[in-house]
């Protein structure tokens, strides 16, 4: 077990997220707002590229399979996934903890980079964005404790 080390948090779900920066292993939370700065949230998709009408009556269907907001979601955890990318790269993390309910953490996971991959430590799949980093704080040290 790594007592030492730089950690970087990642609690998302498909709109929105948020990163926390932990300088030691187990020491307090700083939220980092600066390193999402103009990541656009899921919002509004443009419209489904067709529809076909049924024959009789007037009902109509989207050809796409996937609805807009999922493809929404994907799309902002996926610029996410890039913005991680480099911010792995770019800073001296040790261990990389990714927190986000299971469609959004396997969204990121499959997206982020093989190198980025290498630095994932423990997860968890569930719904935290709004927690405060010392209700996070605990999460991380069950999490830890568990691996």
């Amino acid at each position: 077990m790594q007592f030492y080390g730089k950690s970087l948090v990642v609690v998302a779900d498909g709109e929105n997220a948020r990163l926390f920066e932990e300088r030691r292993r187990g020491g307090p939370l700083s939220e980092q707002p600066s390193w999402i700065e103009g990541l656009e949230p899921a919002g509004a998709e443009a419209p489904p590229k067709g529809r076909v009408f049924e024959r009789f009556g007037k009902g109509s269907h989207t050809v796409e399979a996937t609805p807009p907001k999922e493809r929404s979601e994907a799309r902002f955890l996926q610029d996410l996934a890039a913005r991680l990318d480099r911010l792995i790269a770019d800073e001296p993390f040790d261990e990389v903890i990714l927190i986000a309910p299971p469609r959004a953490l396997g969204v990121l996971r499959s997206s982020l980079s093989a190198a980025s991959l290498k630095r994932l430590g423990p997860g968890e799949a569930a719904e935290r964005c709004d927690e405060t980093p010392a209700a996070l704080r605990s999460v991380i040290r069950r999490l830890r404790n568990q691996a």
